[in-house]
């Protein structure tokens, strides 16, 4: 297994329409996110990376919407590096990655970052490419300098492992998008359905929703006590 964290910069795309079948996956997982978003509540909302700042977040409960991206091109946002978020520990209720560790260099310390800045209820909602699809066959038969073949694709399982490692717990789990995204519009309605009750181990995409478990201990007392010892005062004479 190839480590999660390298030494260079791989390019990602600052929009959907930068890559082949975007505005279609944009759709795709829109879909999704609505069906998520009105049953988290919240404060503040953050979008880390280039396509999680386009997805519409406007079914969401949480009012307050913060963009956060390395590149200045953002509006209304934060530029920064997702590994190191000028955010403050704990004030976070909901995060979305829209393949965000997919064009990362070093995921697991974006995972870090994540778990850092969420409350301790707080929600991650990730998507991102699967290796093992006709979208990863595509990319090791020699389109790997392509975008979105230039990306990491790292595999649900393992992505999900991370997440039990920080103390997450993966709410759901879903498959979509059973396509090499070589033309415009990728596959049709009757193939995506079967695809998805069928051939979930082959989709070109997953969908996570997880949620930040963190456990007090309690401290507990001693019920019992030692008795005090007993002085015997000699009666006088």
């Amino acid at each position: 297994m190839k480590p999660a964290k390298i030494s260079y910069k791989i390019i990602s795309p600052l929009h959907w329409q930068d890559f082949s079948g975007g505005e279609w996956l944009k759709e795709q997982e829109q879909i999704l996110l609505d069906r998520y978003l009105a049953k988290i509540y919240g404060y503040y909302l953050i979008k880390l990376g280039h396509l999680s700042t386009e997805m519409d977040c406007q079914q969401s409960m949480i009012r307050n919407h913060i963009n956060v991206a390395a590149a200045p091109n953002i509006a209304r946002g934060i530029v920064a590096e997702l590994t190191a978020l000028p955010i403050q520990q704990s004030s976070v209720d909901l995060c979305l990655l829209s393949h965000t560790l997919d064009f990362a260099s070093d995921p697991h310390q974006i995972l870090r970052e994540v778990e850092r800045v969420l409350t301790s209820d707080g929600y991650i909602i990730l998507s991102g490419f699967n290796p093992l699809s006709l979208m990863g066959v595509r990319g090791y038969l020699g389109r790997r300098r392509v975008i979105p073949w230039a990306c990491r694709m790292f595999a649900p399982m393992r992505v999900k492992d991370w997440l039990h490692l920080l103390g997450f717990e993966v709410l759901h789990d879903e498959r979509y998008a059973f396509t090499s995204f070589s033309g415009v519009k990728p596959i049709g309605d009757w193939l995506e359905n079967g695809g998805r009750k069928y051939a979930r181990t082959f989709s070109s995409c997953y969908f996570i929703v997880a949620r930040k478990r963190t456990s007090f201990l309690t401290p507990i007392s001693n019920k019992w006590r030692l008795k005090k010892a007993i002085s015997v005062t000699p009666l006088a004479s």
